[in-house]
């Protein structure tokens, strides 16, 4: 849909399109996009990154060799991070979960739920299912995260194989996302004590409008929340720990997106061109904020 801007002065006959520009762009960070996924044309491609196979981890090279068996199992994930073939970004995360596959798989595959297990994911809405070869099982789901500050609406494809104990997924390019490009990989290893290892490797590709400083911030936030919130809703459904009584972001959270919107906004409205005539009326001008997207001005 087309941006519009609540500003008054940019409802004027003036030419005020650079300002315009500006206050949709913090619309957009705020929440309101001004890409937007859509569901009606197919991604920009059919897929740049290399999508993972139903394999045993070893033939991605994942491996806990050298990694001690209390640090596995302290309910922090064991992260890794590299870059892959045409400098996309790969994050592994390993870490061992005090349940068996069924209550595991029970978990990764409540898609939605998601919103209510996974920090980050604001909605998560499977919108079509299929039977594969060999017993798979293919999900189809519309996804909408916020990270870093950022959301990001997009469309993915999950091939469970339970024979195989792995789920792959990568984005349905029949339909527009917001991320340029995404492929991942769950595998959970059932281990002889009843306790599983699971593997989460994911290469991602982070669209072109995100500023640089901010790709690595994201990736390796994501990498971070990946294999621990299993952990945690597996301990619930074994009633090892009680849940928690709020989902809800802690200001010290709050105060985090709002600086990396702040960083964000500076980053990108230093490439705005902006005439220097319309600076110094903007600089004479009270304003005050009213909500995230919304900005009036004062005449008082």
């Amino acid at each position: 849909g087309v941006q519009t801007c609540a500003l008054p002065i940019c409802r004027s006959g003036m030419s005020m399109r650079p300002l315009c520009a500006a206050c949709c762009l913090l619309a957009t960070l705020s929440g309101v996009h001004a890409r937007g996924a859509d569901a009606s044309r197919p991604h920009t491609h059919s897929g740049q990154l290399a999508k993972y196979t139903a394999q045993a981890p070893s033939a991605y090279g994942l491996s806990v060799d050298g990694v001690p068996l209390e640090k596995l199992r302290s309910g922090k994930p064991v992260l890794r991070m590299t870059s892959v073939a045409g400098g996309f970004k790969r994050s592994v995360s390993i870490q061992d979960v005090n349940a068996p596959p069924s209550v595991v798989w029970g978990r990764i595959m409540d898609l939605p739920k998601y919103p209510k297990m996974v920090e980050g994911c604001v909605e998560c809405e499977p919108y079509r299912t299929e039977k594969g070869s060999g017993g798979a099982q293919v999900v189809y789901s519309r996804y909408k995260i916020r990270a870093a500050g950022l959301t990001m609406e997009y469309f993915m494809k999950h091939i469970y194989e339970p024979k195989k104990h792995c789920m792959t997924f990568h984005l349905d390019y029949d339909r527009f996302s917001e991320l340029s490009d995404t492929v991942g990989y769950w595998y959970v290893e059932a281990l002889d004590d009843g306790w599983c290892r699971v593997y989460y490797s994911t290469d991602s590709q982070v669209p072109g409008w995100v500023p640089g400083f901010m790709k690595d911030q994201i990736v390796n936030l994501a990498a971070k929340r990946s294999t621990s919130w299993v952990d945690i809703e597996c301990k619930k459904a074994m009633g090892i720990t009680k849940p928690k009584t709020s989902d809800a972001p802690t200001p010290l959270g709050r105060l985090s997106n709002l600086a990396a919107r702040g960083l964000i906004v500076g980053y990108l409205l230093r490439r705005v061109i902006v005439p220097r005539e319309l600076l110094s009326r903007l600089a004479a001008t009270r304003l005050e904020l009213r909500s995230p997207i919304v900005l009036r001005r004062r005449d008082d």
